[in-house]
Order: C-alpha cells, then sequence, then structure tokens
C-alpha cells in the first residue's frame, strides 16, 4: 500500500498543467508503470517538460524525452515507462516534471518552404503592402504583413487547411499596443504543420468554425480595424510553433501567387500587387 500511496501523491501535480484537450495519467501492470498522454483535440499538441522524472529503485529503460508530440484525436500515447528494479524493495516516483502544452509540432523542422500561397483577397482586387516583413510599427523581428483593406473585404484563404482557432465578439481597436489583444482573428493549420493567422477582422466578420476544413480561396472572413490597428486593414503571418524564444513561434516568409497567378514572390512593403486569377 505503501507504493500505491505515493504514486497518488505524485502524479496529480501533472493535472495541475493540463487542460480539457490533454489528459495524462499513469497505469501499473505488474513491475512496470505506464504514463500515457491522450489529446481528445483536433490538433496535435508538444509537451515540453522541465525535466527528467527522478525514481527510486526503479529503471527508465529508454531515454526519457523531455518534447514529446501527442498528435490529434490520439489517445494512450506512452509518454515514458518505469520498471522495478528490485523487488524485494520499496520503490517509488520521486518526482515527475511539470510541463508546459504548446499548440501544433514544435520539432518541425521539415516544411513546404516552395508552397505558393494565393493572395488573401478575391480576383480582380489590387491591395497595397502597408507594413511587410520586420516593419517598424509592429512587425520588428517578425515576418509578417498587412494588406490594407476597407472594413468589410472579404479575406480569402491563402492555403487550405484546418481551422484551429478564432476570435469573432470585439468590436475594439487602436493604433496603441493597449489593444493588442482585442483583435479578432482566425488561426488555420496547414496540411505540412505550419500555422497562418488572419487578424484585425470586423466584429462578427469571421466566417468559418473551429474545425472546418477550408480550401484555398474559400471566403473565410470580413477585413476591420480591431486590435492594434492604426486603420482597416489584414494583418498575414505563417509561422512554425517553437518553445526557443520569447514569442514561442518562428514566423516565416511565404512566397505568394501575384498578378495571373504565373508569377511567384515574396511580397514587400509600399508595394500595391493584384489578383487576376
Amino acid at each position: 500500500m505503501k507504493k500505491i500511496t505515493t504514486l497518488i501523491l505524485l502524479l496529480p501535480s501533472i493535472a495541475l498543467f493540463s487542460q480539457s484537450n490533454i489528459k495524462v495519467y499513469h497505469e501499473k501492470k505488474g513491475d512496470t508503470l505506464n504514463l500515457y498522454a491522450d489529446n481528445k483535440g483536433i490538433y496535435p499538441m508538444s509537451l515540453v517538460f522541465s525535466g527528467s522524472p527522478e525514481v527510486e529503485n526503479m529503471r527508465i529503460p529508454k531515454p526519457f524525452k523531455t518534447t514529446q508530440v501527442i498528435p490529434a484525436n490520439s489517445v494512450r500515447n506512452k509518454v515514458g515507462y518505469f520498471v522495478v528494479a528490485d523487488k524485494m524493495k520499496s520503490w517509488k516516483v520521486k518526482n515527475i516534471p511539470g510541463y508546459m502544452m504548446y499548440i501544433g509540432d514544435v520539432t518541425l523542422i521539415n516544411y513546404d518552404k516552395d508552397y505558393h500561397y494565393d493572395l488573401p483577397f478575391k480576383k480582380g482586387k489590387s491591395v497595397n503592402i502597408y507594413q511587410g516583413y520586420n516593419g517598424t510599427f509592429s512587425h520588428q523581428n517578425e515576418n509578417s504583413l498587412d494588406f490594407t483593406m476597407p472594413e468589410g473585404t472579404e479575406v480569402t484563404a491563402a492555403r487550405e487547411g484546418l481551422v484551429t482557432d478564432l476570435v469573432s465578439t470585439s468590436n475594439i481597436g487602436c493604433p496603441t499596443r493597449s489593444c493588442i489583444d482585442k483583435a479578432n482573428y482566425i488561426t488555420i493549420l496547414h496540411p505540412d504543420g505550419t500555422f497562418a493567422q488572419y487578424y484585425h477582422l470586423k466584429q462578427n466578420g469571421v466566417k468559418v468554425n473551429i474545425g472546418d476544413q477550408v480550401k484555398k480561396g474559400d471566403v473565410i472572413g470580413l477585413s476591420g480595424n480591431t486590435g492594434w490597428s492604426k486603420g482597416p486593414h489584414l494583418h498575414f503571418v505563417c509561422y512554425l510553433p517553437r518553445v526557443e524564444n520569447d514569442k514561442y513561434r518562428e514566423t516565416l516568409k511565404t512566397l505568394f501567387r501575384t498578378g495571373n497567378g504565373t508569377k511567384t514572390e515574396y511580397l514587400t512593403e509600399k508595394k500595391t500587387y493584384s489578383r487576376e486569377y
């Protein structure tokens, strides 16, 4: 009973870092204690542990991975396991380290760097890039683009993917950082594991739902002026989830099809681009 009591006291510390989509739990079978993780979410989650478990009179047959990616809609993913070394002696798991969770695969290295994105507006329109990559207003050290758009302009998906997150209820916007968390937005997970976000949408201007699969060119929202914004525009950013920096992501430059669609290029600040395809 002493062994079981020890486990009951230690393992609930994991739950303090948990959320509804992720469940981390243990099961004992014979001399082996297994740690599992279930992910009920529609996107993969990365568990980043603060260290390795500490055990007494137990072996850890395989090195414990402090960063582990749990696939979407999956159960009984083995996080680690421990085996009693000497059955004649008492044993215990002294410490299971806490962990942080991140949406997406933080270990992703290989993705489609040459993918050709569509401009995020409808055919027949021309739009100016108000602020480009590493812009001086709000894009310092960030590969993001601001498309100048009158409020209510239809925003289209630049690439196909899964809608993982959105906000649509805000009616607040201002030209200072104090409004940074007031923007309406849509987040889409692409097939290669990258994400795109479409920001500053108008109140009730989101036209998709979480869990929707959207195709390139689908209307997903209406442009607006919510959040940290000097005027109506669409903020577009593509990124990889990461844990190495304070923003927990690595923003990416993306190639867009411009003109009639036969040319691809990186968009430049203060230039106007037309979509004829």
